[in-house]
């Protein structure tokens, strides 16, 4: 779990103890780094996530308001879940021949970070990373593709081992001897560009899954990633609360 991850669970667990009452006002950040011992940083990335969820709203110059508590007890459990609270395992469903499933067209370059890539691999923007470009395809139909992007003093050399891997997380654990610590994934829904045309044989317009991924390690930052993913081929499976067996095919 990230340090903003566990920040945000304590002051739900706060919030559950009717430490920081409704309609009352959170503690000022400086405060806050002081009561739960992390930076600034941590801080503000465990109120948005607070207040993207309803908990809390943030009014600039006057302070951050608490809205609601926590739902207290079990009664509540559908529809915590239906908030995505209890989020066990996201993973892609229903791709056609998985056991073919390859990467091809691997590219690894050197760009300059934008504010996204900066901010989320803590770097200043413009700071040389690692841009390593995959396809992948069931047999010769693409299914999707992904740019990771990588800190080059964390991974130095990267672009050396351009096509001899197929997963990055294994193999940068064993290359570079790090240890993965976790990942925290954003899903929107977006419509194909010209680009992701050509690159996925599909329409202009048709809609396609987007996800961004910041990944982390002993070192920090392992990666930020973004997936553009065909629904026309692929389902995105979200499991909650317990494991339910479901047939995808009903």
């Amino acid at each position: 779990m990230l340090a903003y991850q566990r920040t945000y669970e304590k002051i739900l667990e706060d919030l559950r103890n009717d430490v920081y009452p409704v309609n009352s006002l959170l503690p000022p950040e400086p405060k806050l780094e002081e009561i739960y011992h992390v930076s600034r940083t941590t801080v503000r990335r465990a109120i948005a996530q607070l207040a993207d969820e309803g908990y809390v709203k943030v009014k600039q110059g006057y302070g951050t308001v608490v809205l609601k508590n926590i739902y207290p007890d079990d009664s509540f459990a559908f529809s915590r879940l239906r908030h995505f609270e209890d989020i066990i395992s996201v993973r892609h469903a229903s791709i056609p021949d998985p056991q073919h499933m390859t990467a091809r067209g691997m590219y690894v370059d050197l760009v300059e970070a934008d504010v996204k890539t900066a901010e989320a691999l803590n770097i200043g923007i413009g700071t040389p990373v690692y841009r390593l470009q995959r396809i992948f395809y069931s047999r010769d139909i693409p299914l999707m593709y992904l740019f990771d992007y990588i800190r080059t003093d964390f991974f130095p050399q990267l672009d050396k081992y351009t096509n001899e891997f197929w997963d990055l997380y294994p193999f940068l654990i064993k290359k570079y001897g790090v240890q993965y610590k976790g990942c925290v994934e954003y899903i929107s829904a977006a419509a194909a560009d010209l680009v992701d045309s050509q690159i996925l044989h599909i329409e202009p317009g048709a809609p396609l899954l987007k996800t961004r991924r910041v990944a982390q390690c002993d070192k920090g930052p392992l990666e930020y990633a973004v997936l553009h993913v065909r629904t026309d081929v692929t389902e995105l499976c979200i499991t909650m609360g317990d494991n339910i067996p479901f047939d995808s095919t009903n």
